[in-house]
């Protein structure tokens, strides 16, 4: 993957311990390489699973992984073994970030929950991106792209533009939460270098999501008592979708 360039770009000098796999986690840590961050990305024995998902010039290299990983170093540790365990606390030790995209329990299980790594390295920034938040019904739930996209209503807005309930065609809810999950991380930065403290960040897919439609969507149903249904009627309007007028709850939804 080849190592960032040494002393340029503004994350220059910080260093990454980066337990992400597949997109949502890389795709952040992939633009923090870019920025000069020195990103150290830790697979388990088997690899990241992003290796084997498309074609690519080599095994382990599909386009996907070489697209979100670029920029990185890279070091295999089994983390269930003892050496695996030593040789990462040493890099936690020397590191400003450690992000993964585990499942609370399964991070802890393996020994590296925030207050485990804090143990190790007090003033580091600690970033959980998950599919659910740990204080949720959902927290022990294994997401993907398809189901978060559904679980937050986009496939049902899509159907008030096109008639018909779709997925986008991009792995939006990956991409949103990594890009959340970088400016989480990159605030938690800016904390700690104005107070020495490190932090906890955690960033879920599920919640990230939600909140972005419910930007303009939640409308008139967030007033109690409601004003209006929860949809905003100018992006499902018929002029984006090259429709007719259609009506929901009585309310013909028309350009604006």
């Amino acid at each position: 993957m080849g190592s960032p360039a040494k002393g340029t770009g503004p994350l220059a000098g910080v260093r990454v311990v980066d337990l992400t796999a597949m997109v949502m986690g890389p795709y952040c840590t992939q633009i923090m390489a870019d920025m000069g961050a020195d990103v150290i990305k830790v697979e388990p024995p088997g690899g990241d699973d992003t290796r084997y998902i498309s074609v690519g010039p080599a095994p382990g290299m599909s386009g996907v992984f070489v697209n979100v990983n670029r920029g990185k170093r890279s070091v295999v540790l089994d983390l269930r073994s003892a050496a695996g365990v030593s040789a990462m606390h040493g890099l936690i030790g020397q590191a400003d970030v450690f992000i993964h995209s585990m499942r609370a329990k399964a991070i802890a299980k393996l020994g590296f929950s925030y207050a485990q790594v804090a143990a190790i390295h007090p003033a580091i920034v600690y970033t959980n991106c998950y599919g659910y938040g740990r204080r949720g019904p959902d927290r022990d739930l294994t997401a993907y792209d398809d189901t978060i996209q559904a679980d937050c209503g986009l496939p049902a807005v899509q159907q008030m533009l096109t008639g018909e309930a779709n997925f986008v065609g991009t792995i939006m809810a990956d991409k949103i939460t990594g890009l959340t999950a970088l400016y989480a991380t990159m605030m938690a930065l800016f904390h700690r270098a104005k107070t020495g403290e490190g932090q906890e960040v955690e960033v879920a897919m599920f919640e990230t999501m939600a909140s972005f439609m419910l930007v303009e969507h939640a409308n008139g149903a967030m007033f109690e008592p409601p004003l209006g249904p929860a949809v905003y009627p100018r992006t499902v309007a018929p002029n984006r979708s090259g429709r007719g007028p259609v009506v929901m709850e009585g309310i013909a939804l028309f350009g604006s």
